[in-house]
């Protein structure tokens, strides 16, 4: 989302300067626009908001509390970049929450919310077919939200939704993945069947599945990256095509 967009969306709900700063500089984060290791300038938001540094510092601790902000003193702020270590233990924290929302949705989930969850699903399968990764990703965020919501378990999926928080900007890089749009969406129908079915270890495994293989793709991913980057760092010149071998000079005919 553009910063001056944002800004103005946030001014329009009554909230604090702070807050605005905040929900701003968040949306950017968890949409990718400002990716994991990027660094955030202070002097510019202040200009943007039209204010001191104190509102951007104050809006800034907060989400470095809630580890999407790394600040480093001495050095600069930006957007926090998780070691791979922190990234497989996040997604192991999210892949048991969310098989235990899946079950509990299961159990609970009424009539009427599996009818929505099938047509979330239709919704999702469209945009898979279509290779629509911005549509389907949207529509996935309303079937999993289906799904909690189904849980009957508020406190649950509020810890589901900070760990989704903190992996929103590599979770995306999943997508990136030749197949597997086409993959999540087959997981999704197997997780929504087994809640239909009122089977709650069935959807447990299938959730678990879901989770697990979409966050092997991130790591993945992210690791080639970040490979590619170090390596490119290291050595500038790798990046550059070697140049095709002289043609030999031909020696002229007596």
């Amino acid at each position: 989302m553009d910063l001056i967009l944002a800004r103005q969306t946030a001014a329009g709900s009554g909230a604090s300067l702070q807050d605005r700063i905040r929900i701003a500089v968040e949306q950017e984060i968890l949409s990718g626009s400002w990716p994991p290791g990027s660094a955030i300038d202070e002097k510019a938001l202040a200009a943007q908001f039209k204010t001191s540094r104190t509102p951007v510092r104050e809006a800034l601790l907060v989400l470095a509390t809630q580890g999407l902000v790394q600040i480093a003193p001495r050095s600069g702020i930006y957007v926090r970049k998780a070691t791979p270590a922190e990234l497989v233990a996040t997604l192991e924290a999210l892949s048991e929450l969310e098989s235990i929302v899946a079950s509990l949705a299961a159990r609970r989930a009424t009539g009427e919310q599996c009818k929505e969850l099938e047509a979330a699903l239709v919704k999702a399968s469209g945009f898979a077919e279509a290779q629509d990764r911005r549509g389907y990703e949207k529509a996935n965020a309303v079937l999993h939200e289906l799904i909690y919501k189904a849980s009957g378990n508020p406190v649950l999926v509020e810890h589901v939704r900070s760990v989704r928080r903190t992996l929103a900007a590599y979770r995306q890089r999943s997508m990136d993945k030749p197949g597997r749009l086409k993959a999540s969406d087959k997981e999704h129908r197997t997780i929504v069947q087994a809640i239909r079915d009122g089977d709650a270890a069935a959807a447990a495994r299938a959730m678990h599945q879901h989770i697990d293989l979409g966050g092997d793709a991130m790591v993945q991913l992210v690791l080639a990256a970040q490979t590619t980057a170090e390596t490119l760092s290291s050595n500038p010149t790798a990046a550059q095509p070697t140049p095709p071998p002289a043609a030999k000079k031909r020696k002229p005919r007596k």
